[in-house]
């Protein structure tokens, strides 16, 4: 395997894209913006999700095993996310018993 690895200009863009959405994370925890912030925080931490997944992890120009491996992850995040969620949602307030 004789991949090269990305440039210095490839790593720096990379952590300025992180920095610019670590601050505006930031931005949006410290102000009031209404209904925004519900929708903001989770886009912003998918996107920085992105960046990490796409460039750290080579997911775009890595193989069959490395996709297989990512979707594996994101099935089995879904499984837990699932179960948490039905224990949840299935427990009854302390004040009803």
């Amino acid at each position: 395997m004789n991949a090269k690895p990305p440039s210095t200009g490839a790593h720096l863009m990379a952590l300025a894209t992180l920095g610019f959405l670590l601050a505006t994370s930031v931005f949006v925890a410290h102000f009031h913006l209404g209904a925004f912030n519900t929708f903001a925080g989770p886009a912003i931490a998918v996107l920085k999700a992105m960046v990490i997944l796409f460039f750290f992890m080579k997911l775009g120009t890595g193989g069959v095993p490395i996709r297989f491996a990512a979707c594996f992850g994101f099935v089995w995040l879904l499984i837990l996310i699932t179960l948490t969620m039905g224990d949840y949602l299935t427990r009854m307030p302390l004040g009803i018993r």
